[in-house]
């Protein structure tokens, strides 16, 4: 249920949601789960708002559950011109509060165990140069899964863009993230030890007006646990685009990569059919070959297709399981046809 008013600059509601289960829902306890949902039947409601004052934003929502424990959320946002924008947004999840399908910005999957403050910031100091960047820090006052003690962590991300023209432009992208979590240091011993993952990437972007495109791209990552060694990772990789006329369109990719461990994995931005996007993952050393095309034979049938080759340089086996393949190589094809009535 939900009841709201809205006029051009204020908005409220309230809403409310009732579960009723056949039979009584009872996860297995344990400790990081020990305030989870036990029973055959749950309720929450909730009031949220939003309002606009000239160059400030203001929105937020707090919900209840039937146990009486809150949780709320509120953001505010200030943007005095085009080139400049801040944004905060304040979060507070008690380990208590229980919502089977409660959504939120949050660093954990449920809205429950986590407090949070995120600040955002986009802004454009010169005429051909903008950046966005926020920093998210989060604490986790009930033990989690993998982790056997309360924790706390950030997450940084900075992306900034010079544009040389119309059709060209340098991209630049840093990300680190820290959490903790269980490892066992030293020998026959477990402690909640930090780590952080760092993702860099610095690409060009060029566009032709024949209805070429070009990106060249170098991604680089970095995992660091405390009390061991420095994991590294790299990919090389171009990707040219063709969509120059309507019944034919199609892309090609090619990248070089080069990783420690899984844990600095890299990833191929690929187009896929039907115009999705595939994004494969890979560490080791080897290479990673794709196209894809699509032809219109007239407005209402066409045919896609996709081929992916990845050849690996330290390994003879790929995959496991029942997708185990003896061989370092590993070619996949996709093919489809679309017919519209």
């Amino acid at each position: 249920m939900n009841i709201n008013y809205r006029n051009e600059q204020l908005q409220l509601g309230v809403s409310g949601v009732y579960h009723a289960y056949s039979r009584i829902y009872c996860p297995v306890v344990s400790e990081y789960n020990y305030y989870s949902l036990r029973d055959s039947s749950h309720f929450n409601a909730s009031i949220d708002y939003s309002y606009r004052l000239n160059r400030l934003a203001f929105a937020g929502e707090t919900a209840v559950a039937r146990n009486g424990a809150t949780a709320t959320t509120h953001m505010i946002q200030y943007t005095p011109s085009g080139l400049f924008s801040l944004s905060a947004l304040y979060r507070h999840f008690p380990i208590s509060y229980n919502a089977m399908h409660a959504q939120a910005f949050s660093e954990g999957s449920r809205v429950q165990n986590e407090n949070g403050f995120y600040l955002g910031v986009t802004f454009s100091p010169l005429q051909k140069v903008s950046a966005t960047t926020y920093i998210d820090l989060f604490r986790f006052p009930w033990p989690k899964d993998q982790v056997d003690k309360p924790s706390a962590g950030f997450d940084f991300y900075f992306i900034g863009t010079y544009a040389m023209d119309r059709n060209s432009n340098f991209e630049l992208r840093y990300k680190i993230k820290q959490k903790e979590q269980n490892t066992d240091y030293p020998e026959n011993s477990r402690k909640v030890l930090p780590y952080n993952t760092q993702k860099i990437r610095l690409r060009y972007n060029h566009a032709l007006n024949n209805g070429w495109d070009f990106r060249t791209t170098l991604d680089a990552a970095l995992f660091r646990r405390k009390f061991f060694p420095l994991e590294k990772g790299f990919m090389l990789s171009q990707h040219a685009g063709y969509r120059g006329g309507k019944k034919i369109r199609g892309d090609l990719f090619a990248g070089y990569f080069k990783s420690d461990t899984y844990a600095t994995r890299l990833y191929s931005y690929e187009r896929n059919l039907l115009t999705t996007f595939y994004m494969p993952s890979f560490h080791g050393k080897g290479i990673r070959l794709a196209a894809s095309g699509r032809y219109a034979f007239t407005p209402r049938l066409s045919f896609s297709v996709k081929i992916g080759h990845t050849r690996y340089f330290d390994r003879e086996t790929i995959g496991s399981g029942t997708e185990r393949i003896s061989g370092n190589r590993r070619t996949d094809l996709f093919t489809y046809w679309q017919w519209q009535f």
